[in-house]
């Protein structure tokens, strides 16, 4: 118990420094982006032309007109304190809207995660134990397909089969199993077939070190050292796959949910870069910076609980 409390305090200590530079980021962003954002909230309504004085005032509200580090240490102890600022277009708290849309993303990402859990490690099984048949090979191409295509322009196409053709599918909306399927497939797909290919590599990998060829040598039966042996030594490159993959789309799941009108983190950026709304901006950087440290934090941990051999070198 006390190894694993040590090992996760150390692992935490040394994502300071990472949770410091999304901070920095974020703040960048707001500077080196174009515009003026004094200028964006007066002229938000399209027709207003602020005279110079107006701009100087709304630029002295908004803290503008001071040095940069102190800008920043401003904003960062109200970012710690869970105040990422105003949307300029909404005028609502970018951290409620951001609380409000992460259970819609993640609904999204946990779809796509089962695609993955269900069709991509079996396939990856099965690929190893039929390598170089005719069946795998076939799988192996679609799997190539599925990496090399683009997600937006998957989309199309399912929409165009599954929604104009076939009328099966809804190609907009949030909620139910049939407006999930298709975003959540588009978003898998590429994972989905690249832990295809890494879970079959692995277990081929596996399979040709000494002890699972001392398990053979006893006589044992090839389906008991797959599931006592080869798997479990395995799994981890895909743990951490999945893992990241999970962080990713948290925060990178801009284009699906945008294509298909989900109300998520994604869309909810993507109109604000369009509006140079730079307070959502600098706030979903950063909570979408911040989860996908969480998840890798969390892989960290899984490795300390699944794999022996780390927890050999933390004792030495």
């Amino acid at each position: 118990m006390k190894g694993v409390l040590l090992y996760s305090l150390r692992k935490l200590f040394l994502l300071v420094p990472f949770l410091v530079g999304i901070t920095v980021i974020s703040f960048l962003l707001g500077i080196i982006a174009p515009g003026d954002p004094a200028l964006v909230v007066l002229t938000m309504d399209g027709i207003t032309e602020p005279t110079a004085a107006e701009l100087a005032s709304m630029r002295h509200r908004m803290g503008l007109d001071q040095p940069y580090w102190i800008q920043y240490g401003k904003w960062l102890v109200n970012a710690v304190a869970g105040n990422l600022g105003s949307s300029y277009v909404t005028g609502r708290p970018v951290l409620e809207e951001l609380m409000r849309r992460i259970p819609v993303t993640a609904k999204l990402a946990v779809w796509a995660m089962g695609w993955i859990v269900v069709f991509g490690i079996p396939l990856g099984i099965w690929s190893a134990k039929n390598t170089n048949r005719l069946p795998e090979i076939v799988l192996r191409i679609f799997s190539l397909i599925l990496i090399s295509v683009p997600g937006f322009w998957l989309a199309i196409i399912l929409m165009l089969v599954f929604t104009e053709e076939l009328r099966l599918l809804p190609s907009s909306g949030y909620g139910t199993v049939s407006q999930m399927l298709m975003p959540s497939f588009v978003l898998a797909s590429g994972t989905m077939a690249a832990v295809m290919r890494l879970q079959k590599t692995t277990i081929l990998e596996t399979m040709e070190k000494n002890f699972v060829l001392t398990e053979r040598a006893k006589g044992l039966p090839s389906n008991y050292i797959m599931w006592r042996h080869v798997l479990p030594n395995s799994v981890m490159p895909v743990i951490t796959m999945l893992g990241n993959f999970f962080g990713s789309v948290l925060g990178g799941s801009v284009i699906i949910e945008d294509l298909f009108s989900i109300p998520g983190l994604g869309s909810y950026v993507l109109s604000a870069i369009w509006s140079r709304d730079y307070p959502v901006i600098q706030g979903y950087v950063i909570v979408s910076g911040t989860i996908f440290i969480v998840f890798n934090y969390l892989v960290d941990l899984s490795y300390y609980a699944l794999n022996p051999s780390v927890r050999q070198e933390e004792k030495v």
